[in-house]
């Protein structure tokens, strides 16, 4: 049985990066017909309205990473009644709060001229209208979808939820091409996610029924266990909205201000933001419920401290590849990919990808403190930074533009995840934080020596072409990988992609 689980962690894991590599590769083929066909107008108001829309997802109440917690602590203790019980209360919550989402959302729509009125013209502001109540409803089928879809996470059934990911990472941007060469522009973006949406609640509705053998119980709920859920909800919630706060507002504000432009070369910025974070959360999105089962199994601070460490390890060979690469051929990649008029957007993602490497690296420590149900430190933290962002962004704008927004963003995250969580995790928690750190360090020769490198080659070569970038970042990416290989990488780290190889060889 151990060795199911741990197969399944590793085929999960191997999955999971072919995703997020097709989910790099083809975003990256997908974005500059999208710019282009769409223009910055109408890519900026598709942004604008996811922006404010998912402010709506605050309505989860964090009842999400809670099913995950309880199913875990279930299978611990052997207790299926009490899973079907626990899904069935959640899923009837869920449901309630979709409706609420509804109308919540129809008030937003009726609320946009009065906001947006300053930085978007009439017609924008109707055709924002239409995209807000159509991302509106694919937002209220998306919370009892995400019931299930954790459901199959808290069994650890990572293939399963993976390969899912996987086609709708590959059908998504090939359905949106096909809406916009069909002239649907951004409104058909929106009904593609829609649709996306549904997929993903049919599917889920099967497996948990099939293969999973959990049916919803909405007789007899454990009503008596709703203090239990909130008490251990109530900080991912407010952890939530000001992860809503700190991410969505500079995007919202920006567009009342300065307009859908704005929006469009701040959101580019963003874009590569993303897929750094998808890429590092990978190896931690698989090993989220092992830390819950860690916690509950009682095991040792130092356990946890190895984890950490190990799996920081990797995080930051993805995240410094990335970064690296990013400081040296970000600018030309943008200009080339997404034209000059988006130039501005690579200052924006190099302002928001390095303060968020800390916690990217760190989000095993993330999920022992949400396993101990100990987030009230964090969410204040994130509270007062949120806040601050918000008032150093709406002073900066008038004088500073984008740029003032994206610099505030960058020194507030480094304030409160670079410097007073890692205290909090060192002094409160116990992690080993200096060890952590002592590690990182140890890794961060390659990646410094090729971006002194990679910058001084191309003041040299003249890049004329996406395809001479592409293959100088081919060549970035080996050399890269064979120095960490030689000089940095432990015998653990070397023994996972051995395997790796050799399973897919097999």
């Amino acid at each position: 049985m151990e060795q199911k689980k741990v197969n399944e962690l590793k085929v999960g894991s191997i999955i999971t990066y072919i995703n997020l590599i097709i989910s790099t590769i083809i975003p990256l083929l997908y974005t500059p017909i999208m710019l282009r066909i769409l223009g910055q107008e109408e890519y900026g108001l598709y942004s604008l309205s996811n922006s404010v829309i998912s402010y709506l997802t605050l309505l989860n109440f964090g009842f999400g990473t809670a099913i995950i917690r309880f199913i875990s602590k279930f299978r611990v203790e052997g207790d299926h009644e009490k899973i079907e019980g626990v899904t069935g209360l959640i899923l009837s919550i869920y449901g309630i709060i979709a409706i609420v989402v509804c109308i919540v959302g129809f008030l937003l729509t009726k609320g946009t001229g009065l906001f947006f009125g300053t930085g978007l013209t009439g017609n924008e502001i109707q055709r924002l209208k239409i995209l807000m109540v159509i991302m509106t409803l694919s937002t209220a089928i998306s919370f009892p979808v995400s019931v299930l879809s954790s459901v199959s996470i808290a069994y650890e059934k990572y293939i399963f939820r993976k390969m899912v990911d996987m086609i709708a990472t590959i059908a998504t941007p090939i359905l949106n091409l096909i809406v916009l060469f069909l002239g649907y522009a951004s409104i058909g973006l929106a009904m593609v996610g829609l649709g996306i949406q549904v997929f993903y609640g049919i599917i889920f509705i099967w497996y948990c029924k099939q293969k999973l053998n959990v049916v919803p119980r909405f007789k007899n709920m454990p009503f008596d266990m709703i203090k239990e859920i909130l008490g251990f909800s109530v900080y991912v919630f407010a952890s939530s909205i000001i992860d809503m706060l700190y991410w969505a507002t500079d995007k919202v504000l920006i567009g009342a201000v300065l307009g859908t432009v704005a929006v469009a070369v701040y959101n580019i910025g963003g874009t590569f933001t993303a897929m750094l974070q998808n890429m590092s959360s990978a190896i931690s999105g698989v090993f989220g419920t092992r830390v819950n089962m860690m916690v509950f199994g009682n095991q040792p601070m130092e356990k946890l401290s190895e984890l950490l460490t190990r799996i920081g390890r990797l995080q930051y060979y993805i995240v410094s590849l990335i970064l690296s690469g990013y400081i040296v051929f970000g600018q030309i990649f943008i200009d080339v990919w997404a034209g000059k008029d988006y130039s501005q957007a690579y200052v924006i993602g190099l302002l928001t990808m390095v303060p968020l490497a800390v916690p990217l690296i760190q989000s095993i420590a993330f999920s022992v403190i949400s396993a101990q149900n100990k987030l009230k430190f964090r969410t204040i933290v994130y509270a007062i930074i949120a806040i601050l962002n918000v008032i150093g962004t709406i002073l900066a704008m008038p004088k500073f533009g984008i740029i003032g927004a994206a610099v505030c963003t960058a020194v507030a995250f480094v304030v409160g995840n670079g410097v007073l969580m890692n205290w909090y995790y060192w002094k409160v928690i116990k992690l080993d934080i200096v060890e952590f750190w002592k590690n990182i360090l140890r890794i961060s020769i390659v990646p410094v020596v090729m971006i002194v490198l990679g910058i001084t080659v191309l003041k040299v070569i003249d890049i004329k072409n996406l395809w001479m970038l592409l293959i100088l970042g081919v060549i970035y990416v080996i050399f890269f990988a064979i120095a960490s290989w030689i000089l940095e990488m432990n015998e653990y780290e070397k023994s996972l992609i051995r395997g790796m190889f050799h399973r897919i060889k097999r």
